[in-house]
């Protein structure tokens, strides 16, 4: 089971900055998930909200802002128990630290209404620019248009579904729009991750990752119930990691 880093090691630094990815890679993680938006002026970002009213209290849209004007904001603001600024990193700098040494890659693209048009032109584009880079990534996103558009510009490029406020009484139809974008996992919430969920989900041939799984005894549950993988805002949730394969 893998145990993913959550926007890095967020539980432990402001999640989705350097700070973070820096941690996770001294804590040992090699399996990253994190966010990626647009600037205005065209610039990949890792941050989640599209705004940064959580991160640093302002009232103000990553879409809205150039890239120079977005890096003025404190996005730990919010985080009390670290005083250092930090912020939003582009996703070329979040790579130059988890790159090299990852195992998997899963990005995370918010574009619902397809608010950042052309986005995932800019992903593809990203992800053939590194050696070894499209291999070892996957790519997901609450929105399923932007999925279907994925797809579209590339048969080969690895796919996760995700469903908004996804319940056991809408997962079978959920699994066929897993399936008719040629997915390869299927991404769900902790709160329906039950085993004969997992095993449905399995069955229809996808590998299933969880979120968010912050305690070790809901951790110890996946891998019973044989999840393939866990995003945890702890990558160290188990310490060293025994029962990984």
């Amino acid at each position: 089971m893998k145990i993913i880093a959550h926007r890095g090691a967020s539980g432990y630094a402001p999640e989705n900055t350097l700070k973070a990815f820096k941690l996770a890679i001294e804590l040992g993680a090699k399996d990253f998930e994190f966010d990626v938006h647009q600037t205005k002026d065209g610039i990949l970002v890792v941050h989640h909200d599209y705004d940064l009213k959580t991160t640093a209290h302002k009232a103000v849209r990553i879409a809205d802002l150039n890239y120079e004007e977005l890096k003025k904001y404190n996005v730990a603001a919010h985080f009390k128990r670290d005083k250092i600024v930090q912020h939003i990193p582009r996703l070329e700098e979040v790579l130059d630290i988890i790159g090299q040494k990852s195992d998997w890659l899963n990005f995370e693209i918010k574009n619902d209404n397809n608010v950042y048009p052309g986005i995932e032109e800019k992903i593809l584009s990203f992800l053939k620019s590194k050696p070894g880079l499209f291999d070892k990534s996957i790519v997901s996103s609450f929105d399923y248009p932007t999925l279907k558009r994925f797809r579209e510009l590339s048969p080969r490029l690895k796919l996760a579904f995700l469903g908004h406020g996804l319940s056991t009484l809408f997962l079978l139809p959920a699994i066929k729009k897993a399936k008719a974008i040629g997915a390869v996992n299927f991404h769900m919430a902790l709160r329906i991750a039950f085993k004969l969920n997992v095993s449905r989900i399995k069955k229809a041939g996808f590998r299933v990752c969880v979120y968010t799984v912050n305690e070790k005894k809901d951790a110890l549950r996946m891998n019973n119930i044989g999840v393939d993988g866990i995003f945890s805002n702890y990558p160290d949730i188990f310490g060293k990691w025994e029962l990984k394969g």
